[in-house]
């Protein structure tokens, strides 16, 4: 038996290749034929598969257990606030908090190999715990000091202002999330 056996299979059916045929009073009949070509292997590969059937996130910090991170940088802005003449080194700051909380997942795990004789695949679920994390950065946009008049930047001219910003992304991002708690940690 060869290690690689390949079968071609030709099926008739409506293709659209018109056959003309007379019949005996004279009449003319048209049939159609559709083949298909088919090829399998049976080589004894194997393939796996997996899909996803439960995931559920097993829990999240509180937002007021989570310390940003704070950097100061310094900018040269011109036109300060719209204020034209007024170009200056300016102080601004962004803070950033990151987010580490768990996900359970159940996998569905599909064994399937390639033979000759007729095999059903191999099933077996699997629980895994996967550690995520999710990066918040304060939005300069929310910025309370800009620079430029027709295309304006704005930054955080106070460390508390960044930090307060980014806070209401964490808190508003956890509130999203208790939906997705798994139901023992509700």
């Amino acid at each position: 038996m060869q290690a690689l056996t390949k079968s071609i299979l030709a099926l008739s059916f409506g293709f659209g290749l018109a056959l003309d045929s007379a019949t005996a009073d004279g009449t003319v009949e048209r049939k159609t034929i559709t083949v298909i070509n088919a090829e399998s292997t049976a080589d004894g590969s194997t393939q796996i598969g997996h899909e996803a059937t439960k995931e559920c996130i097993v829990t999240l910090p509180k937002p007021e257990s989570l310390d940003p991170d704070v950097s100061a940088d310094s900018k040269y802005l011109k036109e300060i606030n719209g204020v034209e003449g007024k170009n200056d080194w300016v102080r601004v700051y962004s803070a950033k908090i990151t987010v580490n909380y768990m996900v359970n997942r159940n996998d569905l795990l599909i064994v399937a190999t390639k033979s000759v004789e007729a095999k059903d695949p191999t099933m077996k679920e699997v629980e895994k715990h996967l550690p995520r994390t999710r990066e918040f950065i304060s939005n300069s946009d929310n910025g309370d000091t800009f620079g430029g008049r027709s295309h304006r930047q704005y930054f955080f001219s106070k460390q508390e202002d960044a930090v307060k910003d980014v806070r209401s992304q964490v808190a508003v991002w956890l509130k999203q999330q208790t939906p997705l708690l798994c139901s023992e940690s509700k």
